[in-house]
């Protein structure tokens, strides 16, 4: 899994929000940075690479995203993090990068880690964990009230994983649940490292026009301790007698 310039852009937007140091973040899968270096220091200013080297498995992460030609290297991501105020824990259903909270999202996280996370990032985890419904209340689980879960989901990406989300998914969830989504629901496409966007609607039904390859991305809020609910999605609790 991969996080690139957009990614960045939320981290220094909800670095504002956390004035605390360090901000707590969990994230599904180790989060390879796919960004230059003169992206990274638009971002945060240039004194945020010096002394950065790249990882000494660079080559191997690039060659896994097919990213050979496009970077030099790839920056350790959490370094970048610990540089900008940002402590990285990390889950996954088996090591990769080294040091991740061994953890099956399909069942339920364990309770030492439930409420202690300033960020919950899911930067295309969801759609790989069968058991949907609890990977969702697992992401949230996580988020202390007050904090906020990252979304970067599949919207029309054939095979990639079990699932395509639809914008009405995440809306539902959240706001059944008395939380809140702080961003616009948005699609994007990428090339490379770079990335265009679209809004998407949260509730009308998109017949055309949605690009091959394209994800999907959203921020939301915990705003209270309730156990989850399963929502009921708004298509039908506004058109009770409805089916099909």
């Amino acid at each position: 899994m991969a996080i690139t310039s957009l990614s960045y852009d939320f981290f220094e937007q909800l670095l504002v929000k956390n004035k605390h140091r360090p901000v707590k973040m969990i994230s599904a899968g180790y989060p390879d940075s796919l960004i230059s270096q003169e992206k990274l220091q638009s971002i945060f200013g240039n004194e945020i690479t010096e002394g950065l080297n790249y990882r000494d498995d660079s080559q191997k992460i690039l060659k896994w995203h097919g990213l050979q030609k496009t970077l030099p290297g790839v920056y350790d991501t959490s370094e970048i993090l610990k540089r900008i105020g940002i402590e990285l824990s990390v889950l996954d259903i088996t090591e990769v990068r080294g040091n991740e909270i061994i953890c099956d999202l399909n069942e339920p996280v364990p309770k030492k880690l439930l409420e202690q996370f300033d960020i919950v990032l899911d930067a295309g985890t969801l759609e790989h964990c069968f058991n949907i419904a609890q990977t969702i209340k697992n992401f949230i689980s996580m988020a202390k009230v007050g904090g906020h879960i990252i979304h970067l989901n599949p919207l029309f990406v054939i095979n990639h994983g079990f699932y395509n989300l639809s914008p009405t998914f995440y809306k539902d969830f959240y706001d059944d649940n008395g939380h809140k989504l702080v961003s616009k629901l948005f699609g994007f496409t990428t090339e490379g490292i770079e990335y265009s966007a679209f809004e998407v609607p949260p509730f009308t039904r998109i017949i055309s026009g949605i690009p091959e390859n394209s994800w999907i991305c959203v921020i939301a809020q915990r705003l209270n301790d309730r156990e989850p609910a399963w929502p009921i999605q708004t298509k039908y609790k506004n058109n009770p007698t409805l089916s099909g």
